[in-house]
């Protein structure tokens, strides 16, 4: 028997298709296939157990990849990784099902005996999050049917795939956008430390008799759209605001962020309506002062809707204006 090499997991690749390749600069993919076997107790006079039992098959896991510049996806314009992630998480049809099926997800490992292909999968949740001095980061946990090994199957991601450059820079905290827009007034990102979105599909997995380990299907459940924000002290507008939400009969507070730089081709903006923002959170310590803040998003379900909005320009003069 032949001795295994040594991989290197630098050869690997996550290519997703969802009416165009791409290929995704990953972290990490933890998307796998498991299955679970359990070994009930059962008297068989023996000092063993004796009997297991196998639990369904599930494919599932998380995705993380930095925000980056590509250019495009095989020609398609400024559409990037991040923009279609997020329709694949965000749109639905009138129905409640998911309008956008990545099909398939394909992991590559090695090149000669672990290559795989995820069949029918839809994004459950989706992350957005940036802090101060770092990279726009985002993880995705995506949920499929089925996996069919593809053996020795691999190559290699094209420059199209990855947008058609060799490189592409990470997006960064200065690259941000964001506007917090609250009942009485309005702020931008000069007063936040962190910032997070998070989309949960809350998909399920539904069994039947029909004789697979398998699901029938997967399907959403109701959507859940959370999220926080690190203020540098406390914003008293907006926890005035808070403290003011029993006096509304309904929130039409609004969140936008994404990420916009001049002269490039990758930009994606989101608009969220119906915003309610908790009471801020604070504590007293021996180093900067900072408030937390969580908020929900409660858009009302209408089909096809994706929140996109491009109708933002970061002021990158502002930078010049902060001289104290």
């Amino acid at each position: 028997m032949p001795i295994p090499p040594a991989y290197m997991g630098y050869i690997g690749y996550v290519r997703v298709s969802s009416g165009v390749n791409y290929g995704i600069r990953c972290t990490s993919c933890e998307l796998k296939l498991s299955q679970t076997i359990e070994k009930p107790d059962v008297v068989s006079s023996r000092f063993d157990k004796t009997v297991y039992r196998l639990g369904p098959k599930e494919i599932g896991g998380t995705i993380a990849f930095p925000a980056v510049m590509d250019p495009g996806l095989g020609g398609v314009g400024s559409t990037d990784v991040v923009a279609q992630m997020w329709l694949a998480a965000i749109q639905r049809n009138n129905d409640g099902r998911m309008v956008h099926v990545l099909e398939p997800v394909k992991v590559k490992y090695t090149s000669d005996n672990a290559t795989f292909n995820f069949h029918n999968c839809k994004v459950n949740t989706f992350k957005f999050s940036v802090a101060h001095s770092d990279m726009i980061n985002i993880e995705t946990e995506v949920i499929g049917t089925s996996r069919e090994y593809l053996g020795s199957g691999g190559g290699y991601l094209t420059d199209a795939e990855l947008g058609g450059e060799r490189n592409a820079r990470a997006l960064t905290w200065n690259d941000v956008y964001l506007e917090v827009v609250f009942q009485g007034g309005s702020f931008t990102g000069e007063y936040v430390r962190t910032f997070e979105c998070n989309v949960n599909n809350n998909i399920e997995r539904f069994y039947t008799l029909n004789g697979c380990l398998s699901p029938q299907d997967i399907a959403p459940k109701l959507r859940d759209i959370t999220g926080s924000m690190v203020i540098m002290g406390r914003h008293p507008g907006l926890g005035q605001a808070a403290e003011d939400n029993q006096e509304r009969c309904f929130a039409d507070d609004t969140l936008h962020f994404g990420y916009y730089v001049s002269g490039c081709s990758a930009q994606w903006g989101v608009k969220l309506p119906g915003v309610v923002y908790e009471i801020e959170t604070m504590g007293l310590k021996n180093d900067l002062m900072e408030s937390t803040v969580n908020w929900h998003s409660l858009p009302g379900g209408r089909a096809s809707e994706t929140f996109v909005d491009t109708d933002f320009v970061i002021n990158k003069d502002a930078c010049a204006a902060n001289v104290f």
